[in-house]
């Protein structure tokens, strides 16, 4: 059955091989009625979800330039479904927010507005990964608690992270010996003390942040996989392997990556965590996993099939898409 689906993308001069070309090229390919619109033009004209959009007449190429927008403050209402690949600026995340949730009031989404704001994070993985697939993680802006947690045990390394950061930026793994440590846990925080000594909480306010710490897991270096998950099912991703000189393992930071192989004990896990993420409205989401560990979770724009297609040269974007689809129907939330 054709559906008619607005996906909602960032507006750039040229498309990149990733999902916001990928996937409305797929939906497209598949015989669906597709409208392409800029998250960054969301807002209500006389109570109606608006936002700038064209319609879809062919696939789009990576490199091509991005289309003109032939149809301003049109409805975002009159769809069969959304689906979300782009976020915004922090300055505008809670106006973006609250423009998702009033249109996924009327529209259902690929992945559920209030799943996009309260579990694309790293606070929140324990809400819907199994305690025992988790490392030892905290969340904290104590630099005191933080600090003094990794002092108390030499033998283990920490990874410290923002909470709602992405693509590598300012994470670092600390142990005891390491002489940078208090260092990287006070900008990790917010600098509080040198802040506030500095200016004043008077005149710069609150200088605390929450950063994510999470045990190092070592074999993460030779076993780390981004999993992309349609519904309950593996539908493409890549294998990929830190430099030498840095424990990131992002392909945007120059990671290596492979094809993805998984074993039938991750395959089994997999589909039980895919189940519990549909409980919690989300029907595409990228998985970092270190078996028998969850590491991240990706849902606004998580690569996956275009890695996959750089290092194998297969597309896999009809099949995710499909089983999305079939996904949605299944839950009820598609004819």
């Amino acid at each position: 059955m054709p559906y008619r689906i607005l996906v909602l993308v960032s507006q750039a001069s040229t498309f990149k091989l990733d999902n916001q070309s990928i996937i409305p090229s797929a939906l497209y390919r598949e015989g669906h009625e597709v409208h392409i619109g800029d998250v960054d033009s969301l807002g209500v004209h006389d109570s109606v979800v608006v936002c700038d959009r064209m319609r879809l007449s062919e696939e789009f190429i990576a490199g091509g330039a991005f289309p003109e927008l032939s149809e301003p403050h049109a409805s975002a209402e009159d769809f069969d479904l959304v689906w979300v690949l782009a976020g915004t600026h922090p300055e505008a995340a809670t106006d973006y927010f609250q423009l998702l949730w009033l249109l996924n009031q009327r529209v259902p989404f690929v992945n559920d507005a209030s799943a996009l704001f309260y579990l694309n994070t790293k606070i929140n993985l324990g809400a819907v990964v199994p305690p025992e697939h988790l490392p030892v993680s905290y969340v904290s802006n104590d630099f005191d608690f933080l600090n003094g947690l990794v002092e108390s045990d030499a033998d283990r390394s920490w990874v410290v992270k923002p909470t709602n950061g992405g693509c590598g930026a300012d994470v670092y793994v600390v142990n005891e010996r390491d002489r940078n440590r208090s260092a990287l846990l006070s900008s990790a925080t917010g600098n509080e003390t040198s802040r506030y000594v500095s200016y004043g909480r008077e005149i710069i306010g609150m200088a605390k942040r929450h950063a994510a710490v999470q045990e190092y897991i070592p074999n993460v270096r030779t076993n780390e996989k981004r999993v992309i998950l349609a519904g309950d099912t593996p539908v493409s991703g890549f294998l990929r392997f830190p430099r030498e000189n840095d424990n990131r393992a992002n392909a945007t930071v120059g990671a290596r990556y492979e094809a993805l192989r998984l074993t039938p004990d991750e395959r089994a896990f997999l589909r039980r965590l895919g189940k519990r993420l549909m409980d919690h409205g989300i029907f595409y989401v990228g998985v970092d996993l270190a078996f028998p560990y969850v590491i991240e979770i990706n849902m606004e724009n998580p690569g996956g099939l275009n890695y996959h297609r750089r290092v194998t040269g297969e597309d896999q974007s009809s099949e995710a898409v499909n089983t999305v689809l079939a996904a949605l129907r299944t839950a009820g939330k598609l004819p």
